[in-house]
């Protein structure tokens, strides 16, 4: 949702069989409304695009077969615009974006070896709930509000045949119930309640090289689409996020 390449220069991690983690950085915000779900997909050629801080914190255990995670991802953008195929519009001052996101991942280690010695191939499952809040100045101030509850399921593969250095790559895919609350301030009347469902994919992939006997250098790349669809209320939004920093392993 939030990021579509604005990279993360420096982040700290602390991992271990128990430990926490926390990046932070400038993450954009890209949303557009879909006319169609159905085939053939048909949606607006322009996108409302803007830019801000986030903050992401997780929480690990782990071992050998299998490991939980939780995490938290907040959120917030603006100096936004409107983003067509041949021009660039800027969108009023007051225009925002707020996120807050929380996940849980449990993963079970299968196939250890059987394909190649130091591959794993984990499958897991996920919860996750997030709120979401829009706020858009045309002719008056419109506000979006979406919650939604999910579920979504996991595949991956981790490499990692010698202790110097490591490779993870996960696909994630899954739906999700949404609540909605539309409000337009210069009419009473527009102020209504949606609900619908939604569908999201996440694809990530991380490597790290060890440089001291705890210490290792990490990066990790993630991209998240989303689409949802609540009584003609449809509309698309994704994130991309690169990170870089220093892990620590206890």
């Amino acid at each position: 949702m939030f990021a579509l390449g604005t990279p993360v220069l420096c982040t700290l991690v602390i991992l271990a069989q128990s430990g926490w983690s926390a990046s932070g950085g400038r993450e954009s915000f890209s949303y557009r409304d879909v006319a169609r779900a159905g085939p053939p997909a048909d949606a607006s050629p322009v996108e409302w695009t803007g830019i801000g801080p986030s903050l992401f914190v997780i929480y690990e255990r782990t071992n050998e077969k299998r490991a939980h995670r939780f995490n938290v991802d907040v959120a917030s953008a603006g100096s936004f615009a409107y983003e067509g195929p041949v021009r660039r519009v800027a969108a009023p001052s007051n225009d925002s974006a707020f996120r807050l996101e929380g996940r849980y991942e449990y993963r079970r280690n299968y196939f250890r070896d059987k394909f190649l010695r130091g591959l794993d191939i984990p499958l897991g499952v996920q919860g996750l709930s997030r709120r979401l809040t829009l706020e858009r100045e045309v002719n008056g101030t419109q506000t979006f509000a979406s919650t939604s509850l999910g579920v979504a399921g996991s595949i991956g593969a981790r490499f990692h045949r010698w202790n110097r250095w490591s490779v993870d790559v996960a696909w994630v895919n899954g739906m999700a119930a949404l609540w909605e609350h539309d409000s337009y301030s210069v009419d009473a009347l527009s102020d209504v309640h949606l609900h619908g469902g939604g569908w999201l994919t996440d694809l990530s992939a991380s490597g790290r090289v060890r440089v001291a006997g705890h210490a290792s250098l990490t990066a990790a790349w993630l991209r998240t689409n989303e689409g949802n669809y609540a009584n003609h209320h449809n509309y698309v939004f994704s994130r991309q996020r690169l990170t870089m920093g220093v892990t620590y392993d206890r």
